[in-house]
């Protein structure tokens, strides 16, 4: 406010209190009335002093000489000022649950409240700055949603208070016709006459016992009770007592909440959701402001919805501090248009909550807005059935059946799996596992996971030989799959062994030969042998045992020279004849020498970055990749019906070399790019622990085939539903996983995931939770670990990227916040260009932001509000 403009008392008063801060010591109380204002102080000689302060505040609208204070309304209006000793001597420093208390205090909450809980059941409620937004609707899906997850359970009957005594609508919808024989506003008054807790529930419980109203669920009729607002309708226009009397009243701030909660306990309900009146209204406040109340705001997406809102939240949130156990207020963003992007609402809620966060735990407020995308036919509702009945189905209802599925419902078969006597076995052999396919080493033989790209691989050459190129990232499993080709040895084992069906060698034709391998082909290099030996029996050729090493040095050498991408066929084809160590000049005579014997081959490409290492400048290394992947896969497939190839190629090099119509040949090859979606990639977690750790997984359908919930429930198992207990604010494991390891692109590597529970499970760690293997403790270590090499590999492999990294790295840590803009670290069109391409960089609104994945290395941090828009960004 304007302190210079004072019109009433009122003012005076406020001004007085915004300067809290600025009132010292010496002033004990003050007390400011229509016509005088009287200032407590601790004795007369500190009076000048007082004098000096208020003229600070004032300025020259504070007459010292008359102690008065002038109002800026009519010609001698002013309030006079009366200095008195105080008896106790003690400045008051109570917080009352009240907004016109809370809003000049810098804390809402007295601290030792904080960590307390009610003495009862919970009490759970729901509030919205505007009406007409889907408060009740919320609370009423949340009841059904309660009623149906435990229809089968003694503990389904909940307390409902419909404590809108402005607008008691969850009144009307149950009302029965009858006069209730209790009431919210019978029970205010029964408070306003006594503060003793336990005898209040003792005069009341009975006679709300008898309120009952039922939901129907697909197994039973569970019988909820109802806390009507009024009994009569006298009672609600001639109100006597109300919650802010009450809070008031001596010794009473509290109470209304532990009323409620006892009342639950003593009804055997085992929560109490209570419906509170919408707006900055003190009929709520004592509920919204006690710290071991639950509270959901309910807001639309309007911008007065928002703003009304976040304000609600400047005021909760004050001295409430950002832990892993405090009783956050969460968001139920309704009434979404479809297609809205909302990121930007959200982040500048949560940028509310950030104002108490610690450094390091911007992921405690990930799950505190919950989106409720719009449904039309819940807007005009006239009956709990009906509302009920079409609720079912919705993504309004799924969304908070899911939200109430998490945090409050615990399956008796989730509290102990009875597994954990095993821990560090399990433990040890993940990590064993990891450590041997990190880079695709060692012979561990194991079936490979079915994945899209792989399963349309099979799909797409099943009858015929493959000739094609298979595009992936580095780290997304393009040199693990070639390892496994040449395990099968035969395209043929390899499609049976994919699809479960017996092995006969005997009818196998199609031998798989490695032309180039990486040099990571070392640790699996009695595969190669294996593979060129059954060549050699099969066509009685004399191929060499180490050809692969020996093709890597001639096409190096061949680098040295300038061609174009003709000329490149021609050297790639040469070296094809050569390797294959039969009497034919070229690939016609080779196709119809193997015509003739019965047989083909599957020639393997693996390896290029690491000899073409200078695509994005050198024309002949970009007509090298283009000879290879675009002539001679193109004229294999047209001409040649036993010469195949797959040839494993990183994307960027791919990217780098063929300049015209990339998208044209990115499409042509998209079916079997080497991709993980974030249900494929926990799926590999799953597979990965099912390989190191037989009898892990034990569903009756296949990993590959396991639908979303039989996955999320293994990762249970594996790591928790969230990084704390379930009732905690913590971050749900799994999309802080995948958070912290995606790109931009929506990508996560097969390399990093399996990293990632390298790290996760090097240190075995303390059990803190009886539910699970992998402890939060280790996920949180594991992230900036699989970060920084990251950051190390990514600078090795794409070195156009190191210099940007490095720029990064070293930038003057006060400038490494998210989002940064263009002109923070001088990046340059091409700069950018880059790393948005590889997916490490995302500009939205002139905003620049950077990935989870390299963020820790970078050691980046987010201003208020800006992990949601990022988090956004990666998971959509």
């Amino acid at each position: 406010m304007n302190s210079m403009l004072l019109y009433t008392w009122k003012d005076v008063e406020r001004c007085l209190l915004l300067n809290k801060d600025k009132l010292g010591k010496d002033i004990l109380d003050i007390e400011v009335y229509f016509s005088e204002v009287i200032i407590y102080i601790n004795n007369m000689e500190n009076k000048q002093a007082v004098q000096e302060t208020l003229y600070k505040i004032f300025e020259n609208k504070y007459i010292q000489s008359e102690n008065k204070i002038l109002l800026d309304i009519g010609t001698n209006s002013y309030l006079s000022i009366f200095f008195e000793t105080s008896e106790t001597g003690e400045k008051s420093s109570q917080i009352f649950p009240l907004f016109k208390n809370v809003l000049y205090n810098k804390s809402a909450y007295e601290e030792e409240m904080v960590n307390q809980s009610l003495p009862g059941s919970p009490v759970i409620a729901f509030h919205s700055y505007k009406g007409g937004v889907g408060r009740t609707l919320s609370l009423l899906a949340f009841l059904k949603a309660w009623s149906s997850l435990t229809d089968n359970k003694d503990s389904s009957k909940l307390l409902i208070v419909d404590s809108d005594i402005e607008a008691p609508g969850l009144t009307w919808l149950t009302a029965t016709g009858e006069e209730n024989p209790f009431s919210y506003l019978d029970l205010l008054e029964v408070i306003q006459g006594t503060d003793d807790v336990n005898m209040i529930v003792e005069l009341v419980a009975d006679k709300i016992s008898q309120m009952s109203f039922k939901i129907e669920t697909d197994v039973r009729v569970i019988e909820h009770i109802v806390l009507p607002t009024y009994r009569y309708v006298e009672q609600l226009l001639d109100m006597y007592s109300s919650p802010e009397s009450i809070a008031n009243s001596y010794n009473k701030k509290f109470i209304l909440g532990e009323v409620l909660s006892k009342l639950g306990s003593k009804l055997n309900a085992a929560a109490v959701l209570v419906d509170l009146r919408a707006g900055i209204s003190e009929f709520s406040a004592p509920l919204l402001f006690d710290p071991r109340v639950k509270k959901y705001l309910v807001t639309s997406t309007s911008f007065q919805s928002i703003k009304g809102t976040e304000l609600l939240l400047r005021e909760m949130n004050k001295g409430l501090p950002l832990k892993e156990s405090t009783i956050l207020p969460e968001i139920f963003l309704t009434m979404i248009p479809d297609g809205m992007d909302t990121t930007d609402i959200i982040s500048s809620l949560i940028a509310i909550y950030d104002n108490n966060q610690a450094e390091n735990d911007e992921y405690l407020t990930d799950n505190l807005v919950t989106e409720l995308p719009f449904a039309s036919e819940l807007v005009h509702l006239e009956s709990l059935k009906q509302i009920m009945n079409n609720l079912e189905s919705r993504d309004f209802y799924k969304k908070i059946y899911s939200l109430v599925k998490s945090n409050y419902i615990y399956k008796e078969d989730d509290k102990d799996f009875g597994v954990l006597n095993d821990r560090d076995e399990i433990i040890k052999k993940i990590n064993n596992l990891a450590y041997k396919q990190i880079n695709a080493e060692g012979n561990v033989a194991f079936n490979i996971l079915m994945t899209s790209p792989i399963n349309n691989l099979i799909k797409k050459f099943k009858s015929n030989i493959p000739s094609t190129v298979i595009m992936g990232a580095k780290g997304s499993g393009k040199t693990f799959l070639y390892r496994e080709l040449l395990r099968n040895v035969y395209w043929e084992s390899f499609i049976e062994n994919m699809e479960g069906i017996h092995v006969n060698e005997n009818h196998h034709i199609i031998n798989i030969v490695p032309i180039l391998a990486s040099n990571n082909a070392t640790g699996f290099n009695d595969l190669l042998q294996l593979a060129i030996e059954k060549y050699n029996k099969n066509t009685d050729s004399d191929m060499s045992n180490s050809v692969w090493l020996d093709n890597r040095n001639e096409i190096k050498t061949s680098v040295r020279q300038q061609y174009d991408s003709l000329e490149w066929k021609q050297i790639w084809e040469n070296l094809i004849i050569r390797s294959l160590g039969l009497k034919c000049d070229d690939l016609s005579q080779l196709d119809k020498y193997l015509e003739t014997i019965n047989r083909k081959v599957v020639l393997m490409f693996d390896g290029l970055e690491e000899i073409f290492i200078n695509t994005l400048t050198s024309k002949n290394e970009k007509n090298a990749i283009l000879g290879l992947c675009q002539e001679l896969v193109n004229e294999l497939r047209v001409k040649y019906k036993n010469i195949g190839c797959i040839v494993f190629l990183r994307k960027d090099l791919a990217r780098d070399s063929i300049e015209v119509n990339f998208e044209q040949f990115s499409t042509l090859y998209n079916s079997v790019e080497l991709k993980w979606s974030r249900i494929e990639a926990l799926r590999l977690v799953v597979w990965l622990v099912s390989q190191a750790v037989p009898g892990y997984y034990n569903e009756q359908v296949k990993v590959e085939e396991a639908p979303q919930i039989v996955i999320e429930k293994n990762l249970t198992r594996l790591w928790g539903d969230k990084l704390g207990k379930a009732t905690s604010n913590e971050a749900y494991s799994s999309r802080w996983i995948l958070a912290a390891l995606s790109d931009f692109n929506g990508q996560l590597q097969a390399r990093d995931i399996i990293r990632f529970l390298q790290y996760a499970t090097s240190d075995i760690g303390k059990t803190i939770y009886e539910d699970r293997y992998i402890m939060p403790a280790e996920i949180k270590r594991a992230v900036p670990n699989c970060s920084n090499k990251k950051i190390d590999e990514v600078k090795q492999e794409i070195a156009a990227l190191k210099p940007i990294f490095d720029k990064l790295e070293h930038a003057p840590e006060e400038k490494k916040t998210l989002p940064f803009y263009n002109d923070t670290f001088g990046l340059t069109a091409v700069e950018e260009k880059l790393m948005k391409q590889e997916g490490y960089l995302k500009v939205d609104n002139d905003k620049y932001y950077l990935p989870e994945i390299i963020r820790h290395a970078l050691k980046f941090r987010y201003e208020k509000g800006a992990r949601p828009k990022v988090l956004s960004l990666l998971l959509k």
